[in-house]
C-alpha cells in the first residue's frame, strides 16, 4: 500500500466532497429540466385548446352563462389590446426597417460612387500607361527602322565599293564601274527596280567573243592553247614589212605563224593569286 501523507489527504477528502456536491447539482438540475420539460408540455396544451375554444366548452360547463360570457369578454380584450401592442410594435419596426433600407441605400450609393471613381481611374491609368507604352514602341520601331535603313544603304555602299573594286582587280576600266546604280548607291537611295547589271552582260559579250576567236582559229587550223586564269594573255602580232621598202625577197614566202600567248604572272608566284585577283593565305608550314 502507498503511504500518504496528510496533505494528500486532505485534498482527496476535498476532491471527493466537491465530486459529490456535483453530483448533487447535476441530479437538481436533471429534476429542474424534468418539471420544466412538463410545464412546456402542459403550456403547449393550454395554447392548442385556447386556439380551439375546446376548454371553455369543455372544462367551463359547470359554470353560468354570465360568467362564461365575462371570461370570454375579459379574454378578448386582452387579445385585444395585444393585438394593438403587436400593431404598435410592427409600426415602429417597420420604421425601423425604412431607416435601415434609406440608410443602407445611401451607404450603397456612396460604395458605388466610390467604386466607379476607383475605377475610372484606374482605367484613366491603364490608358495612359497603354499610349505611353505605344508611343515607346512606335519609336523604337522608328529608330530600328532607321538604324535598319541606314546599315542597308551602308551596305550597299560598301557593295558597289567592292564590285568597283573587283572590276578593277580584273583589269576593267575604273570609270566604267560607276554605273548609274553606284551613283545611286553613293546618293543613298534605293532602287527596287529591276535594271541590267553591266558587269554580268560585260564578262558575257566578253565570252562569246572569246568563243567566237577559238571557232576562228580552228577554222583556219590555228591551235588554240588553254590560258591559266591567273595570268593575262598578251598577244603580240607579228607585223607585215613586206610592203615596206628594202624589204627582203623572200618576205613573201614566210609563212605567219598564229600569235604564242605570253604568260605574265600578275601579283606574285603561280598558285598565290584567287581567281578574283586577291592572294591566297598561305599554309602554315
Amino acid at each position: 500500500m502507498t503511504i500518504l501523507d496528510g496533505n494528500s489527504e486532505s485534498d482527496l477528502i476535498s476532491l471527493l466532497n466537491t465530486i459529490q456536491e456535483l453530483t448533487e447539482q447535476l441530479t437538481q438540475n436533471r429534476a429542474i429540466s424534468i418539471s420544466l420539460h412538463a410545464s412546456v408540455g402542459a403550456v403547449k396544451t393550454q395554447a392548442a385548446h385556447t386556439q380551439t375554444g375546446f376548454v371553455l366548452r369543455r372544462f367551463n360547463l359547470d359554470k353560468s352563462q354570465d360568467a362564461y360570457d365575462a371570461e370570454l369578454e375579459r379574454m378578448n380584450s386582452s387579445l385585444a389590446a395585444e393585438n394593438q401592442t403587436l400593431q404598435h410594435d410592427n409600426k415602429q419596426l417597420g420604421v425601423l426597417i425604412r431607416e435601415y433600407e434609406q440608410t443602407l441605400e445611401s451607404v450603397m450609393s456612396a460604395f458605388r460612387r466610390r467604386a466607379r471613381d476607383v475605377q475610372e481611374h484606374e482605367l484613366a491609368l491603364i490608358r495612359e500607361y497603354e499610349s505611353k507604352l505605344i508611343a515607346r514602341e512606335s519609336e523604337d520601331l522608328l529608330l530600328a527602322l532607321s538604324a535598319s535603313t541606314a546599315q542597308s544603304a551602308a551596305l550597299g555602299r560598301i557593295s558597289n565599293m567592292l564590285r568597283r573594286l573587283m572590276r578593277i582587280l580584273h583589269g576593267e576600266d575604273a570609270k566604267g564601274a560607276d554605273t548609274p546604280e553606284a551613283n545611286k548607291g553613293n546618293m543613298g537611295e534605293f532602287d527596287f527596280e529591276e535594271k541590267e547589271d553591266w558587269s554580268l552582260e560585260r564578262d558575257c559579250e566578253l565570252s562569246r567573243l572569246e568563243r567566237e576567236n577559238a571557232v576562228l582559229r580552228r577554222m583556219l587550223g590555228m591551235e588554240v592553247q588553254e590560258i591559266d586564269p591567273n595570268t593575262k594573255c598578251i598577244t603580240d602580232y607579228p607585223a607585215d614589212h613586206s610592203h615596206l621598202p628594202g624589204s627582203h625577197p623572200d618576205s613573201s614566202n614566210h609563212i605567219p605563224q598564229p600569235p604564242q600567248p605570253q604568260r605574265r604572272i600578275l601579283g606574285g608566284a603561280p598558285g598565290t593569286v584567287g581567281p578574283y585577283g586577291t592572294y591566297k593565305k598561305g599554309k602554315p608550314g
